[in-house]
């Protein structure tokens, strides 16, 4: 969020001037649309710490998914583990680009970058909500596949399939991001704003289709199959006891999962919508001070979703938390051992060193 002086004017437009009393605006970090208010607080300072703390957590904790989901012995590797890793390989993409808007956040939201990283950055953005929610489709329906309908699908459960499937992911979701990149561009109000261009309704009409298509049916086809598993578990127990407790493992992992996504995507999808739904109907954001405060909630907690699966991980997957111990201690193991024998050769050289010196001065 970011304050300056200013109004609009009657064409909708703003428009800056000297006054006496200070107006404020709101800049959204996604949608980066200009709306008047009074009194509307702007942490900006906190805003960019979240980002750059965003940017570290899921940096790190992304890279240790990938390793050690990549890494992980072949026979037991499972299906899911495939679209697990190209879900953390989204993460990471997108908290990439999280310091070019920690850095604006941090700068009243001006955009010092260029037009190509901010129509990059964004484009990133795109792919990433797109792409992890139909990665994280795929998982619900592998599971439903795998303890619903055993037998039936058996022949596709592959990892040819699964690595397949992802590329279909990766694909669709780089397609339907291309209008975010396409409708971004730099905008100069006093100071320049990387921001979308509000003013067309076919991008209005397409991001209205999106969220509905992107994220309203994928999270209808994830609670059927959730539904439907857990009419499965309860009512079917001719398996032994340790399948059992593996598979409701893995099912508590990726129903954390999901719910995270879920409850981090929702408010900003909501309030998105009904963002929309004005501007369609050409009606002035900078009155709706409710939808204005919620986008700026909504996407700070939207951004957090990109560090919250290593978590999730860590908390639920004990496999995952004993690799992760045996990773680092192979990692920092190695930094020992080679400050060690660094240590020990210094040691050995100055001795050597030593005992030249002392003979030759003796002689």
């Amino acid at each position: 969020m970011s304050t300056e002086e200013g109004s609009f004017n009657q064409s909708g437009d703003y428009s800056f001037f000297e006054t006496s009393a200070p107006s404020y605006y709101y800049v959204d970090d996604i949608n980066e649309n200009i709306c008047l208010h009074e009194e509307l607080f702007s942490p900006n300072i906190s805003i960019s710490v979240l980002y750059y703390l965003i940017f570290v957590t899921g940096s790190l904790g992304n890279i240790f998914v990938i390793l050690i989901m990549a890494f992980k012995e072949k026979r037991r590797r499972r299906l899911v583990d495939t679209f697990v890793i190209n879900l953390a390989i989204a993460d990471l993409i997108f908290v990439f680009s999280l310091p070019l808007w920690a850095s604006s956040a941090g700068n009243n939201h001006q955009w010092t970058f260029g037009n190509e990283l901010c129509k990059i950055s964004s484009y990133i953005i795109a792919v990433n909500r797109y792409s992890s929610i139909f990665f994280l489709t795929c998982m619900s329906i592998d599971r439903y596949l795998a303890i619903v309908k055993m037998l039936d699908f058996k022949h596709i459960r592959t990892q040819n399939y699964a690595m397949k499937i992802s590329s279909v992911v990766w694909i669709t979701s780089m397609l339907l991001a291309i209008p975010s990149a396409y409708f971004r561009r730099l905008e100069q109000s006093n100071v320049i704003y990387c921001r979308e261009d509000s003013n067309s309704r076919f991008y209005t009409g397409f991001n209205l289709i999106a969220i509905c298509l992107t994220f309203v049916l994928p999270v209808v086809v994830i609670l059927f199959c959730y539904c439907s598993i857990l009419n499965r578990l309860r009512v079917h127990y001719d398996h032994s006891k340790k399948t059992l407790q593996r598979r409701e493992n893995s099912l508590k992992i990726i129903f954390a999962i999901v719910s995270g996504f879920i409850l981090s995507w929702l408010p900003f999808n909501v309030f998105k919508a009904i963002s929309l739904c004005l501007k369609f109907n050409n009606i002035d954001l900078s009155c709706w001070t409710i939808v204005n405060h919620g986008l700026a909630i909504a996407s700070c907690l939207a951004f957090i979703n990109s560090c919250m699966n290593p978590i999730i991980y860590a908390l639920l997957d004990r496999n995952f938390r004993l690799r992760t111990s045996r990773l680092s201690s192979c990692i920092f193991g190695n930094v020992r051992k080679r400050r060690n024998s660094f240590a020990s050769l210094s040691i050995a050289t100055e001795s050597s060193t030593f005992a030249e010196t002392t003979k030759s001065n003796l002689l």
